[in-house]
């Protein structure tokens, strides 16, 4: 795949309280698996990193839903390095993935419990979209000491264009190098991750070389030193914001797209938001004046009435994805 302009970086869960920031700042390299212990327990006890799906004390209606799908789908963070604020984007076309995903988990701090995570939000995530998503096939010679193996975009579809890196400090040099290699795009963001102490968590994505809206490979990093219900928000946050999530915005709820870190999981709001990204009726390469009639009647669609979406409400409710088209023909 051919080096692309503008790959998107979506830093998660960067540090929220001020003890917490000054804590994992300070650091000399990344922080270690004591301090975002530490962290984790912090935000929990302030309330944040809540895992329901439907919370009842934030309704929203279809109104908030298409705000909020502009707020997130059709804007990217204008500064990585710093939280998701109300001045910290800058307009996008929307952007989608097209083609089959095939994922690979790799790294030194893979365990069964992060590839069982992972598969069940990939369902989840295939069931929303429509995608067609499988893990890559591990060849030979492809094991933890060899490095990722296949990189992303390579052409046949058990070649993994969907990397998750869960590394530990003494093989990242090695991946470092790999990327550099193989996919020089992705070693920038690999970079930027190890080198700011309160980023947890990054994704990048690279648009196909024949359409800069259609996303076809991305990866997602996350350290060793995360753990326990951090590091499943990292893969339910990151994993999501490379296939067209981009942005992060205070005002959106309830959601991971937010960096404020009340919600850890993926919430009954986001799926929505999935849902309405891979309609058949809006196109890649679209701009919030072409996209945002379109989704707010596609938002009605998903919460009819006034009251909007609580936990008292089955997830029976929800239509079933609608076929994902090839998208816009290519701009000149």
């Amino acid at each position: 795949m051919g080096a692309m302009p503008g790959p998107t970086r979506h830093p998660a869960l960067c540090a929220l309280l001020i003890a917490a920031l000054a804590t994992l700042a300070g650091c000399a390299g990344r922080p270690s698996a004591k301090d975002y212990a530490a962290y984790e327990s912090m935000l929990q006890v302030s309330g944040k990193l809540r895992t329901e799906t439907a919370p009842a004390d934030a309704p929203y209606d279809a109104a908030d839903l298409a705000r909020n799908f502009a707020r997130i789908a059709l804007a990217r963070e204008a500064d990585p390095a710093r939280p998701g604020g109300y001045d910290n984007y800058r307009p996008s076309p929307l952007r989608r993935w097209h083609g089959p995903i095939r994922y690979r988990l790799h790294g030194g701090a893979v365990t069964p419990e992060d590839r069982a995570e992972t598969a069940r939000l990939m369902t989840r995530v295939a069931g929303l979209t429509g995608l067609d998503i499988a893990e890559a096939e591990q060849g030979p010679g492809q094991g933890p000491e060899q490095g990722p193996g296949q990189g992303p975009g390579q052409g046949t579809e058990q070649e993994t264009n969907f990397l998750i890196l869960i590394t530990t400090p003494d093989e990242r040099d090695r991946i470092a190098a790999w990327l550099a290699e193989r996919v020089p795009q992705f070693q920038q963001a690999f970079r930027f991750w190890r080198q700011q102490r309160n980023v947890i968590c990054v994704a990048d994505n690279l648009p196909l070389r024949e359409h800069p809206d259609l996303i076809g490979a991305a990866m997602v990093v996350i350290g060793a030193e995360t753990t326990g219900l951090l590091r499943r928000a990292c893969l339910h946050e990151e994993v999501v914001q490379a296939l067209g999530l981009a942005n992060d915005h205070p005002a959106v709820r309830p959601s991971v797209f937010n960096d404020d870190g009340e919600f850890a999981l993926l919430t009954e709001h986001d799926e929505l938001l999935l849902r309405m990204l891979y309609d058949h009726r809006l196109a890649p390469g679209m701009t919030a004046a072409e996209a945002l009639p379109l989704t707010h009647r596609i938002a009605r669609e998903l919460v009819p009435g006034a009251g909007g979406i609580t936990a008292r409400e089955p997830r029976s409710r929800l239509p079933s994805p609608s076929p994902q088209p090839p998208g816009r023909p290519p701009r000149g």
